[in-house]
């Protein structure tokens, strides 16, 4: 039993080695899934990432932020961003930590299912906006294929925002790495 415990194991480290040197390589893709809050609400974010080299990354998302601010009702705000991800540093193979840089695109929407105060000096209930994000982000493998992601941004936005200037959204989630 011993030895089958020790070549079980032999077995497991040999086959786990090469392909771990393989998580960020040039033409390594994932998709990943994320659930967060903003500083105003929740949202959930669907994201695609590329290396580009083997320590910088493409990433570009899509998100759906919704809640309620005081005097505005319930809102929704849609927002893609494309951001570069030079890696920081990295952890073995266990974690790698990149720093997001880019920018965000968004349409919000105030005063939805008619929860809006009524007030004769309210903005429009509906803009799009756009601005510079940066931010951080760290993968965890949990094998070859699958690594939980950990997000932090902060951006700032034109157009005067309905919702937030300077949206922050920290964010918690799985992510697919394929080639």
């Amino acid at each position: 039993m011993k030895n089958l415990l020790l070549v079980a194991l032999l077995l497991a480290g040999a086959g786990a080695v090469p392909a771990s040197a393989q998580r960020h390589v040039q033409h390594i893709s994932s998709w990943g899934a994320h659930l967060g809050r903003s500083e105003k609400g929740d949202f959930y974010e669907l994201s695609y990432t590329s290396m580009l080299t083997n320590r910088l990354a493409l990433r570009a998302s899509g998100l759906r932020e919704s809640g309620t601010l005081n005097g505005r009702g319930e809102y929704s705000s849609y927002v893609g961003r494309v951001l570069l991800a030079p890696q920081l540093f990295r952890l073995g193979e266990i974690a790698y930590v990149h720093l997001l840089l880019g920018a965000g695109a968004g349409y919000e929407r105030t005063g939805e299912n008619g929860t809006a105060e009524l007030a004769t000096d309210a903005k429009a209930p509906q803009r799009f906006t756009y601005g510079p994000q940066a931010g951080a982000e760290v993968d965890c493998f949990l094998g070859n294929r699958l690594s939980l992601v950990a997000t932090a941004t902060k951006g700032y936005l034109f157009n005067n925002p309905l919702i937030d200037q300077w949206p922050g959204h920290t964010s918690a989630g799985l992510r697919y790495h394929f080639r």
